[in-house]
């Protein structure tokens, strides 16, 4: 095995979904785990979650696909366009399909009217993200040709806030009365269909958002998409997600040395250098080339030099460090811990994108 390893406290992750459906209540859950499960790891995830939610949600094809050829029964929705090779696919893998303008219906239509097939189909409605989603004005025609089509089973209807961890809640509240004049109109004409909007801010901070089912994507996994939440139910939501590895190599530098490609780090005296076996190459950005820090023996560490793509190099002055000692990159050791949000911050991004960024170089382990 990598020496390196992301482990996933499940424990952790579990008192996050509860968290979440204590909240919500009856509302039905759908847990998106595109990415990878933002970099948790797509099967490990969904198989700890399926008994808690209700939905899974995915980017594209081959996720669905994954999640499928591993075992998970629940409904999944599909979020991404698609294009007209994947229809195959998604209808055979009992996949709901995402449609947005009334070209793919009609190409949904024609397969499988032709191959005598059925497909579940979910509408989304562009209600200010303005992305991908049929406009309101629009929406009647693609609605009505759906319900007019025996073969295509609308058993959703969906749209995606912008700005819903925002303080100014102007633009997240026209959102959500324009999505609930469009559910208004089609309860009337067929009211079982699962209507939803709220994402992880619309959870945290807008319960008129919740209509018959919620999205919390980062929230499950432990982090707040706006202020923290102290307070309540949620209060409990934590990361689940630590990054591990163990020294590889240790070594004594003298004075004036410099350390990895072009020197961009030189010791001021003798001093002892470790090697972690972690790099650009599993994900961990090169960015982060003197800047980052490591946990080792409990006590922080800044990276020196350059960030290889499969290792990086830490200045530990005249403390020791021994071949296999553990190192924590991201998450607690003795009283001190690296929050993901430090990395994103020196990166000048946001939490997800450091999440998504670690690859399957690096094997996810869950642990109690």
């Amino acid at each position: 095995m990598h020496p390196t390893i992301i482990e996933i406290d499940k424990k952790q992750f579990e008192l996050n979904l509860n968290a979440i459906r204590q909240l919500v209540r009856v509302k039905k859950i759908l847990l998106p785990v595109k990415a990878n499960a933002y970099g948790h790891g797509l099967i490990p995830i969904a198989k700890i979650a399926e008994s808690v939610i209700d939905y899974f949600g995915v980017a594209c094809l081959d996720e669905g696909i994954t999640l499928r050829k591993n075992g998970i029964g629940k409904p999944i929705l599909v979020f991404g366009a698609i294009d007209e090779e994947q229809i195959p696919g998604l209808v055979d893998n009992d996949l709901e399909i995402t449609v947005s303008s009334l070209f793919k219906a009609e190409l949904l239509h024609k397969f499988c009217t032709e191959n005598n097939k059925k497909c579940k189909i979910q509408i989304k409605v562009d209600t200010g993200m303005n992305r991908v989603g049929v406009r309101p004005e629009s929406f009647p025609v693609l609605f009505n040709y759906i319900l007019s089509s025996p073969v295509l089973e609308l058993v959703g209807i969906y749209s995606h806030l912008a700005m819903s961890e925002e303080l100014d809640k102007n633009i997240t509240a026209s959102q959500i009365s324009i999505f609930r004049n469009i559910v208004e109109d089609i309860r009337k004409i067929k009211p079982g269909v699962i209507c939803h909007i709220a994402n992880s801010g619309g959870v945290c901070y807008h319960q008129d958002s919740y209509f018959d089912m919620v999205r919390p994507g980062i929230m499950s996994y432990g982090y707040f998409p706006g202020p923290e939440i102290t307070k309540g139910v949620l209060s409990v939501i934590k990361p689940c997600f630590s990054l591990k590895s163990r020294v590889s190599y240790f070594k004594v530098i003298k004075a004036d040395s410099g350390i990895s490609y072009n020197h961009y780090y030189h010791t001021t005296g003798m001093t002892r250098v470790i090697t972690i076996p972690l790099g650009y190459g599993d994900g961990y950005r090169r960015g982060l080339s003197n800047i980052g820090e490591i946990l080792l023996r409990g006590k922080r560490y800044k990276i020196a030099g350059t960030i290889c793509m499969d290792m990086f190099m830490v200045d530990i002055g005249l403390d020791e460090a021994y071949v296999g000692d553990e190192v924590v990159i991201i998450g607690k050791q003795g009283n001190e811990q690296i929050l993901i949000s430090e990395l994103a911050s020196k990166l000048n991004t946001i939490i997800y994108e450091v999440l998504v960024s670690f690859n399957e170089r690096i094997p996810r382990i869950v642990v109690s």
